[in-house]
């Protein structure tokens, strides 16, 4: 089965904040995959990471094959990759 999406040794620094140091996963197309992890671990950070709102200082991010790390946000979107933060009250409780 092919790769969808693929981080290979991310690492993002908020501000001066280093919080991704060198994360590595891949989505298999066709597969359910889960960030799962204990506040403060990284899973939004990672997400935002993706979509290119916090850029990766160092690795690679790909989706479809593709380098997309240094892609805007709005042309990593237009690929196909969709994000609804939790904390913008889009979705009513």
């Amino acid at each position: 089965m092919s790769t969808l999406l693929k981080l290979e040794q991310v690492e993002t620094f908020i501000g001066q904040y280093h919080i991704l140091q060198g994360i590595s996963f891949e989505v298999p197309k066709g597969e359910v995959t889960v960030l799962l992890g204990r506040n403060g671990a990284g899973k939004t950070t990672t997400l935002r990471t993706i979509m290119g709102l916090n850029p990766a200082a160092k690795g690679s991010v790909q989706f479809k094959g593709k380098e997309i790390k240094s892609l805007p946000t709005y042309t990593i979107a237009n690929n196909g990759i969709g994000y609804v933060p939790e904390d913008q009250g889009i979705l009513p409780a």
